[in-house]
């Protein structure tokens, strides 16, 4: 920090001594009688010379000492970008910044539960905000946006739910995240299927995978059309597409045994059953890693499989697999929730205040900057991620990335809907997803699994509301 010093100026008056002089009447010859002197006036004393007064002299004025601000950013991918946009906001506002990237979620933990906390962190999801909302260790940023002037109006509404708390919103989402069917023309091609015309139905897809299976002389699969757990569990997504969720009233209610949520839990477990859970499960098993070109998908061993936005940008199948010839759609949908074509949930990348920032103003400040459609199209371009805001997804530089505008699309359209939160929030989601694998790779009944969790969580959910600040 740079500190300017003040110069006392001092000024010496020269103060001028004015002689005052009087005349005296002439003396009498001395022959004469003395006569009396007449009565002279005195010579009026000539004024005094005004002292020159000094010209002021303004002393330099002297720049505030920077406002300090802390921002930790968890995302663990080209930390530079986030410094050197902090650094550019810093020089603009006379504010100093520190920047933590990535900062690891202990560190995060620990220091929200101190008095140093920094005054906004950038979470990979709105699962941890939520949770830290409810123990009363972030400010409402309905509030703080408002106080920054944050156009709340300029965040699409999907995105926006995931932050919802009651009234409050104890988050606001940053760059955006959502999910669509990418499948792979070639392998569609040779197996008879039209190359341009992807599942619109979740029977559909059931047809179109049982044509795209291969398997070796030894009987084990060498390519599958379609596998439910692939890259990774998106029963969130698929749930809601069959109409269910894990709760309802904004997060009060649990409704994890819906019969909604069994019928799609059913639905994915049937594929196990069909083509054998062992098999599926040691085939999925020799893929690569997720961000390679042994990526089931990138190497053809998948045909079609539901993923995000990222995979589209430079950074994984113009990386990995720059031939793969693919397509991308919405996610099919049960055959009585045809008019959900078309939408998902959304989540990704969220921002939160620590309550114990030391300068409201200024945090306000900076997480409006942040929010601002400029720097989140900036940011989002850089990682292939869904702007959060409408503005920033007008940028041009979005449409330079192939397929890129289904997913835009699906999160603008109005049934898309944000996944909700609870105050139990991760241990519902650790229990469910261990009932996930029990669905994919046993005989289970779905329903007793869903059942239990809800017998479980239920009592837990509700003294957990009662406990929130």
């Amino acid at each position: 920090m740079k500190t300017q010093k003040l110069f006392a100026i001092a000024t010496s008056l020269v103060v001028l001594s004015l002689l005052l002089t009087a005349c005296g009447a002439p003396a009498a010859p001395p022959t004469a009688a003395p006569q009396p002197t007449a009565v002279t006036q005195a010579t009026t004393a000539p004024k005094p010379t005004d002292v020159p007064k000094p010209t002021p002299t303004t002393a330099p004025t002297a720049k505030p000492a920077p406002v300090k601000l802390k921002a930790w950013v968890e995302m663990p991918d080209n930390p530079k970008l986030f410094q050197d946009k902090f650094a550019e906001y810093a020089k603009a506002n006379n504010v100093e910044v520190e920047v933590v990237c990535p900062a690891p979620m202990d560190k995060i933990l620990a220091a929200l539960s101190g008095s140093d906390a920094p005054d906004v962190i950038a979470l990979m999801s709105s699962t941890l905000a939520q949770s830290l909302a409810f123990q009363g260790l972030t400010l409402d940023l309905k509030e703080l946006g408002t106080m920054g002037g944050i156009d709340l109006n300029d965040i699409f509404p999907a995105s926006l739910v995931q932050c919802q708390q009651g009234s409050k919103l104890s988050c606001l989402p940053w760059g955006t995240d959502t999910n669509a069917l990418y499948w792979n023309k070639d392998l569609f091609e040779a197996a008879g299927l039209d190359p341009e015309k992807p599942p619109k139905t979740l029977d559909e897809l059931d047809q179109y995978a049982a044509k795209l299976n291969k398997k070796d002389a030894k009987g084990n699969y060498t390519q599958m059309g379609f596998i439910p757990a692939f890259p990774w569990s998106q029963q969130g997504t698929i749930n809601y597409l069959f109409g269910g969720s894990n709760y309802a009233d904004g997060g009060h209610t649990l409704t994890i045994n819906s019969p909604a949520n069994i019928a799609s839990y059913k639905w994915a477990q049937s594929f196990y059953k069909k083509y054998g859970a062992k098999q599926m499960i040691d085939f999925q098993s020799g893929f690569g890693d997720y961000a390679s070109s042994e990526n089931g998908f990138f190497a053809g061993k998948v045909a079609m499989a539901v993923d995000g936005e990222w995979v589209a940008g430079p950074n994984f199948i113009p990386k990995f697999a720059p031939e793969l010839n693919y397509g991308v759609a919405p996610i099919p949908v049960a055959a009585n929730r045809s008019d959900f074509y078309g939408s998902a949930t959304v989540g990704g990348t969220v921002v939160i205040v620590p309550a114990s920032t030391k300068n409201k103003q200024a945090a306000a400040k900076m997480l409006a900057w942040m929010e601002s459609p400029q720097i989140v199209a900036d940011i989002m371009y850089e990682f292939a991620n869904l702007p959060s805001s409408k503005k920033a997804a007008q940028d041009p530089r979005f449409k330079t990335i192939k397929n890129f505008q289904v997913f835009i699309d699906i999160m603008a359209n109005p049934k898309s809907y944000g996944l909700l939160n609870s105050p139990v929030n991760q241990e519902l989601n650790d229990a469910v997803g261990k009932a996930e694998e029990q669905i994919w790779a046993t005989d289970v009944d779905p329903a007793k699994l869903m059942n239990d969790i809800q017998k479980e969580f239920e009592p837990k959910l509700k003294d957990a509301w009662a406990q929130v600040k």
